[in-house]
């Protein structure tokens, strides 16, 4: 949780670089996961015709490259940093993009088949808040699918050291590439100070969602899928 304009800003100083130092930070690892968590979804949807694929905190648009298939009909991506998304519209085709925050999507009640969030809720300023937009827009029955780095208090030593290397080579590498050390090591202590699966897992259930699958991709990163119920 943070200030909504600062990390804003962050995100727009980096945005020129961000996807290609994702991609070398992970090892490549983020695409695969990005991918896995589409299939799920989709699996879950039992394969159903999508007409809003909204995705929440869309950066440069990664989540809408990796999921396009010919059961959706229109993908949307959200995002209150502005370079970011003119960094998707350039490299994303046949989406729609709106610069807005997840706590106040502008959308009508109902409207949404699948809501996407790829390592955005950490950066949320108020995340309650975002969940309860979700919990409107999307219709009943349908997906809410979040992709996160998760803090895990009892991790063994792989959680260990990923932990190591996210603290303190992930923010010198990241900070070399686009040279905006505060920016990377921001996006670290954001990870290390970020709630559990569990909390988040009880957190959405609170807002109307029956968690359906829950996945530990790697030691620090967790696929969590919640049905949306409206009564």
């Amino acid at each position: 949780m943070g200030d909504r304009k600062e990390i804003s800003q962050l995100f727009n100083r980096i945005s020129d670089r961000y996807e290609i130092v994702n991609h070398i930070l992970s090892f490549g690892l983020d695409i695969l996961w990005r991918r896995k968590a589409c299939k799920k979804v989709y699996e879950l949807n039992g394969n159903e015709k999508v007409n809003i694929f909204l995705d929440v905190a869309t950066g440069t648009g990664e989540i809408i490259k990796h999921c396009r298939n010919s059961l959706t009909e229109r993908f949307v991506g959200l995002d209150p940093a502005i370079r970011m998304l003119e960094f998707a519209k350039n490299t994303t085709k046949n989406a729609f993009f709106i610069n807005a925050a997840a706590e106040e999507i502008p959308l009508k009640d109902n409207s949404t088949d699948i809501i996407f969030v790829a390592f955005g809720v950490r950066n949320m300023e108020d995340r309650k808040k975002a969940f309860s937009e979700f919990h409107r827009v999307l219709k009943d029955g349908k997906y809410l699918v979040i992709l996160e780095f998760i803090h895990r208090e009892d991790g063994g030593f792989l959680y260990r050291l990923s932990h190591f290397y996210i603290q303190k080579i992930l923010p010198y590498i990241g900070g070399m590439i686009t040279g905006d050390f505060k920016a990377y090591r921001y996006l670290a202590d954001s990870i290390d100070h970020f709630i559990t699966a569990g909390m988040l897992k009880e957190e959405i259930e609170g807002f109307g969602f029956k968690i359906e699958y829950i996945e530990n991709l790697f030691p620090t990163v967790s696929i969590i899928i919640g049905r949306n119920e409206k009564d």
